[in-house]
């Protein structure tokens, strides 16, 4: 075997070794993570834009149309989030706040 065959199956090697760690990581978590990052940027780009500054009335200019395909996929993009965060851990729970006079008509041990 030549040292440049060598080289080849050793990169290979080391390359396949490192996906195999990722493999090794928990994806959900990840993705978790992933669409909390998308989700700030989508609120970044949203808070950004002005809509009244949205040209709507040039037909080829599609702005107003691709501000509105994030405002529709925003909702799935929170869902999704909402969906893995019980499985991933340490992820904050959203606290649901009863009602004051919910709260007192608790029975009591």
């Amino acid at each position: 075997m030549t040292d440049a065959a060598k080289k080849i199956l050793e990169d290979r090697i080391a390359e396949l070794e490192k996906e195999l760690e990722g493999y090794k990581n928990n994806g959900v978590e990840k993705l978790y993570y992933s669409l909390q990052r998308k989700a700030n940027e989508m609120a970044d780009l949203l808070n950004s834009v002005n809509l009244k500054n949205v040209n709507i009335d040039d037909a080829k200019d599609k702005s107003f149309e691709r501000i509105f395909k994030i405002l529709e996929k925003s909702n799935a993009v929170s869902e999704s989030i909402k969906a893995l965060r019980d499985s991933v851990p340490g992820a904050k729970k959203e606290e649901v706040k009863k009602p004051f006079l919910d709260r007192i008509a608790e029975e009591r041990n």
